[in-house]
């Protein structure tokens, strides 16, 4: 049983911002992957997104087509080829890591054709996030990064495995303690130029944090690993955009009652923005 999706919410809809989540699967294979291209600064100083006024110029203002899709395009891309060069008997980790890396490169390279005056703000390194696996007989062998992540859910809908969240979020209050941004907010392009720069990518900062732009840093911040599943088990690859959702009790209801069509309107009525989900149910 298969169903993979992406999902916006009514707002992203009616203003057109482009979809930069992208998700590849092959069903005969086994290999699934999810990516979350990064969100662009339409201008240098953005508006206020608290406000009506505010989402409208930033939508109107953001750039079409967006470097975040082409960046999670590549990634999607890259990562089943990369994972189909294997024979399947050698399809673990190692190969995870390999498709992360040569993803990365791949990214990389549109970068130093269409980015190669990086200012951190408008014409900052496109970039994405993502999760990938490949299923092994009853083994599930995963890499992620950031907040895009990997959950495995039993035969009665409760959560046995999940990764890690690690996106900028979970630092943001140890972030915005550096004396530099003090008295700033995001809408500042001197906040957001200082963590592009110093957090995101640098493994010498504890609280920075990884994105997948071509730097080679990036790959510091791949996790992989290898999970048993069971027969009747539910495996979830996603975006963080419906992070909240999978990991409600309504969500799990709809697993046990085995409702795809249930399963993606719930997640279109609870999106935060944008979300993209694979549910593959292990029946070997």
């Amino acid at each position: 049983m298969t169903n993979e999706f992406t999902v916006q919410n009514w707002m992203k809809k009616l203003v057109k911002i482009p979809n930069e989540d992208s998700f590849s699967t092959d069903w005969s294979e086994n290999i699934f992957v999810v990516s979350d291209g990064v969100t662009r600064d339409p201008f240098e100083y953005l508006s206020n997104l608290n406000t009506v006024r505010g989402k409208a110029m930033f939508a109107y203002n953001y750039p079409r087509p967006s470097p975040a899709k082409f960046a999670a395009d590549i990634f999607t891309r890259t990562f089943q080829e990369v994972i189909k060069s294997y024979e399947p008997q050698n399809r673990y980790e190692h190969a995870i890591l390999e498709a992360f890396e040569e993803g990365n490169e791949r990214i990389e390279q549109w970068n130093k054709l269409y980015m190669r005056e990086v200012d951190y703000l408008t014409r900052d390194f496109a970039g994405c996030v993502a999760a990938g696996v490949v299923l092994n007989q009853d083994s599930v062998c995963l890499g992620f990064i950031s907040d895009c992540g990997v959950a495995i859910f039993d035969e009665r809908g409760r959560l046995r495995f999940k990764t890690k969240d690690e996106g900028p979020d979970r630092y943001n209050e140890e972030i915005w303690q550096d004396p530099r941004l003090k008295d700033q907010d995001w809408i500042n392009p001197k906040a957001r130029k200082i963590i592009r720069s110093e957090y995101r990518n640098n493994p010498q900062e504890k609280n920075s944090f990884g994105v997948l732009t071509g730097e080679e840093s990036a790959i510091e911040y791949v996790r992989v690993s290898t999970q048993e599943i069971k027969p009747g088990e539910h495996l979830i690859v996603y975006s963080d955009g419906l992070e909240q959702t999978i990991f409600s009790e309504k969500f799990s209801e709809k697993l046990i009652q085995g409702d795809n069509a249930g399963l993606e309107k719930l997640c279109k009525t609870m999106v935060q923005t944008e979300g993209t989900l694979i549910h593959y149910r292990h029946l070997k």
